[in-house]
């Protein structure tokens, strides 16, 4: 287990990897279809990540590990991405990004049935149930009425919630993943990932045109793949072998807030009083869940 503040710091530098994301995105999807965006930002963490493990010497050459690196690449990265993008057609962003917060908890109940290290206590449901609190306060309590019936809605809620359903799995799956160097982790599921996206990429639609997509779009999937998908699957194996899954599902409550403050810094969005209300909320939910006695 990492010194406390150590843990701290790399929880916090994943949520600055991540919730860069949303402005990349937001920039990328412009011009390019989200899913060469996906592939495209896939392709370029793997570029970013093989040569480092190259000169390190930790290219991922375990074939037995070729299974898992495909499994996390599928559940922790291209399905989620697909389900969330398509459900933010038919739903606000605001409803998104609460329904994602159910993350922390499927991980909580999933780490409970599949690892023997990380059992439900009261104060950590306690907690994760805080964290949620500030959640739906950050993105405005209105998000909810944005639950209504009507077929697309529902689809999209339901695609939404199948996201962060992966986002859980994945969780898990990397802390019961074989042990190897993070480098090898990191390159092999970004290289599975690769190379699966851009199949189902070329299946969905007609390969991008580099013609006709605007440098800004090309530079937002280079600092997805770069920032937001390769330094952060380093920092992520590296934070759930030592800490675990639970505490590192414990992102998606802070992710929402470094992106509402990365919109008002970059993008001059405006940054509401209950992004402060609700972050504290959040730190109070994550204290009582992590909190030690002694």
């Amino acid at each position: 287990m990492p010194h406390a503040s150590a843990r701290w710091l790399m929880l916090g530098l994943l949520v600055a990897l991540w919730g860069s994301a949303f402005a990349f995105a937001k920039i990328s999807v412009e011009t390019v279809a989200p899913e060469w965006t996906m592939a495209g930002r896939l392709a370029a963490a793997a570029l970013l990540l093989l040569p480092l493990a190259l000169v390190a010497r930790r290219l991922p050459l375990r074939p037995g590990a070729w299974g898992w690196f495909a499994a996390l690449a599928l559940v922790g990265n291209i399905l989620p991405f697909l389900a969330i993008s398509w459900g933010q057609q038919h739903i606000s962003s605001a409803l998104a990004g609460i329904l994602i917060g159910f993350t922390p908890l499927a991980t909580l109940l999933i780490a409970h049935l599949a690892l023997k290290d990380e059992r439900i206590t009261p104060r950590r449901a306690a907690g994760f149930l805080i964290g949620f609190a500030g959640l739906v306060v950050v993105l405005g309590p209105a998000a909810l009425g944005g639950i209504a019936s009507g077929s697309d809605r529902v689809m999209g809620q339901l695609a939404v919630l199948a996201g962060a359903f992966c986002f859980a799995c994945n969780n898990v799956l990397a802390r019961r993943m074989p042990d190897m160097p993070v480098l090898a982790k990191s390159s092999g599921v970004m290289l599975s990932g690769a190379l699966i996206g851009t199949l189902l990429a070329a299946a969905m639609s007609p390969p991008v045109d580099l013609a006709g997509a605007s440098p800004a779009s090309l530079l937002g999937i280079a600092g997805l793949g770069i920032f937001s998908t390769g330094l952060a699957a380093v920092v992520f194996f590296r934070l759930v072998d030592k800490t675990g899954a639970t505490f590192v599902s414990l992102t998606n409550y802070l992710v929402p807030v470094f992106a509402a403050i990365a919109g008002y810094l970059i993008f001059g969005e405006a940054l509401q009083d209950r992004v402060l209300v609700g972050l504290g909320l959040i730190l109070a939910g994550i204290a009582v869940s992590e909190w030690r006695r002694g």
